[in-house]
Formats: structure tokens, C-alpha cells, sequence
């Protein structure tokens, strides 16, 4: 835990601007506003029936909007000079690009629906495709671009395990878990989680509703590491070759808005997470830390949803 109070005291220390994080939260603020008023992003940016390519553009312009609304201001503010470098645009446009086309990305759900026909079957279908896209969209473009641009990089993004110490962040976890248990006896909680209920699931292909939801978690799990590799990988790790310190807030600020059509509590929760997270990996450099305790806060979830289930 000194390593993660040390990293976040030396950030503070170093690079806080009261004008910039002032800016940053009335933006939030007018963000929030926004969405959970008029049902923003599920009216305007995701609605039912809109095209794959033009959902996907719809993201670019959400995310894109709120990554630059901080980082130019920013770069004012700090007086640094990466807006005039073409690498920064290169690298935002790219990493913005591909987070917004996996958001998009509901081109598997046509494929299921040519290839399956029973309605159960698609939906669990429905559910992997969800959480296995981003190796497409995500993983591979990654190691793609890293190939083109960071060759020298020993990992791919922060996903190393050198010189990573799990202790502190179990330890975090352990700190959490008494919200986490509070929470879950909040109204809606049922409603929310866990993602895959397997008591409303009927069995396809042979497996059992318990074998199904194992499967979706294994799924669940690797969509929250690519989540992680994206966030605090490429925006992070991957923006700081040009952005330096600078590239946290601006990825916390998209990183709210991908909780938009979460409950807003969780979303607002994001940006202190996402904010910490990110200190963590630029300092260290691995976002294992991240992957720790965003993973784990998601399978404690589930897991004390299904307890209050079965409780009932």
C-alpha cells in the first residue's frame, strides 16, 4: 500500500493544477448532466436499430469529444507542447479509433442470427460475442500497432508482470469488499448483476445453466483485461511517450463516459477508480495492478449477487 500512496503523492505533488481539475469537474458534472437527464447516450449515441457503422462513428464522436476537451485545455493549461506533435494524433486517433469501434462492434449478432435459430441459443451466443470482441478490436490492433510503433517496448502495453508486487492490491480489494457488500443489498442490485443470471437461462448445447454462466465469467474476465489494456495500457502507458504525466485525465474522462449506461453512482465511481488506476500504471509502468482490482470488484459482485439470490 506505500507504493500506491507514494505514487499517488508524488502525482499530486508534481503535476496538480487546480484550474485544470476544476475545468475537469465541471465537465463531469455537465456530462452527467446531460446523460442521466435525457438518457443521453442510450437516445443519441446507442439507440435501438442504428447501423453498425454508424454506431461506431457515434462512439468516435463521444469519446473523441470528451478526450480532447481535456487534453487541449490541458496542454494550455501545462503549457506542453504535444499538440504539435504528430505522434500524439496518431496514437489518440488510433486508440480512440478502435475503442470506438469496439463499442460499436455488433456485427457478430447478425452472424449469430444467420447461423443460429433458436432464441436461447443466440442469446447465450449474444452474451460471448459481447465479451470476446475486443480480442479483435482491441487485443490484436494493439499488438499490431505496437509492432509498428513501440517495438522497443518489452510488453505490450503495461501487461508484464515484471516487477509487479500483487500484495497491495488484494489488499485494496480486501478494504472494498465491505462497500461492495453494502451495495449489494441496495435496491436494483439483482437487476444489475450479475451480467449472466443463470436462474433466468434455460440450458442450450448440452450444458447445464451453471456450466453456461462459468463460461460467460471466463468471457466476462477477459473483456475486463482488455478494458484494462486499452484504458490504462494504450492511453496510459501508450499515450505517455508523448503526453508524459498528462495522459491520466483525459483518459478518465472517456473512461466515464464508457459507464454512461451503468447506474450513475457506478459511473461516477469510475472516474476516482479510473483516475487512481491510471496513476498506478503510469508510475509503474504494468497494468496488472488495474487488472487486479477492476476484475475482482466485477467477480466479487457477481458473487455476492448470487449469494443475495439465494438468500431471498
Amino acid at each position: 500500500m506505500k507504493t500506491i500512496f507514494k505514487y499517488l503523492r508524488t502525482h499530486y505533488q508534481n503535476h496538480f493544477q487546480w484550474k485544470l481539475y476544476l475545468y475537469f469537474a465541471l465537465l463531469m458534472v455537465g456530462c452527467f448532466y446531460v446523460n442521466y437527464t435525457f438518457n443521453f447516450e442510450t437516445k443519441y449515441i446507442n439507440p435501438p436499430g442504428r447501423s453498425h457503422w454508424l454506431r461506431m462513428l457515434s462512439y468516435a464522436l463521444f469519446y473523441g469529444l470528451a478526450y480532447f476537451a481535456i487534453a487541449v485545455p490541458q496542454a494550455l493549461l501545462s503549457k506542453t507542447n504535444y499538440l504539435h506533435q504528430r505522434d500524439f494524433w496518431l496514437r489518440s486517433l488510433f486508440f480512440l479509433g478502435i475503442l470506438s469501434i469496439m463499442a460499436g462492434f455488433w456485427f457478430y449478432r447478425d452472424w449469430i442470427k444467420a447461423w443460429v435459430q433458436d432464441y436461447n441459443s443466440r442469446r447465450f451466443l449474444f452474451s460471448l460475442g459481447s465479451n470476446l470482441k475486443s480480442l479483435f478490436t482491441i487485443f490484436i490492433p494493439l499488438i499490431l500497432f505496437k509492432r509498428w510503433k513501440d517495438r522497443q517496448e518489452n510488453s505490450l502495453y503495461g501487461l508484464t508482470t515484471k516487477g509487479f508486487v500483487a500484495k497491495p492490491y488484494l489488499l485494496m480489494l480486501a478494504f472494498m469488499l465491505p462497500l461492495l457488500i453494502w451495495a449489494s443489498f441496495q435496491s436494483g442490485f439483482l437487476s444489475a448483476y450479475p451480467a449472466f443470471k443463470p436462474w433466468k437461462r434455460p440450458p442450450v448445447f448440452g450444458l447445464t445453466s451453471w456450466q453456461m454462466f462459468g463460461i460467460f465469467e471466463l468471457t466476462y474476465s477477459w473483456d475486463f483485461i482488455n478494458t484494462e489494456l486499452i484504458f490504462r495500457g494504450a492511453l496510459i502507458i501508450g499515450m505517455a511517450r508523448v503526453m508524459k504525466e498528462h495522459s491520466i485525465l483525459p483518459m478518465v474522462a472517456v473512461y466515464a463516459l464508457l459507464h454512461f449506461e451503468k447506474p450513475m453512482a457506478e459511473a461516477i465511481g469510475s472516474i476516482f477508480g479510473g483516475y487512481i488506476l491510471g496513476v498506478i500504471a503510469l508510475y509503474s509502468r504494468s497494468i496488472f495492478g488495474g487488472i487486479i482490482i477492476h476484475l475482482g470488484v466485477a467477480l466479487l459482485m457477481d458473487a455476492l449477487a448470487i449469494g443475495q439470490y439465494f438468500m431471498k
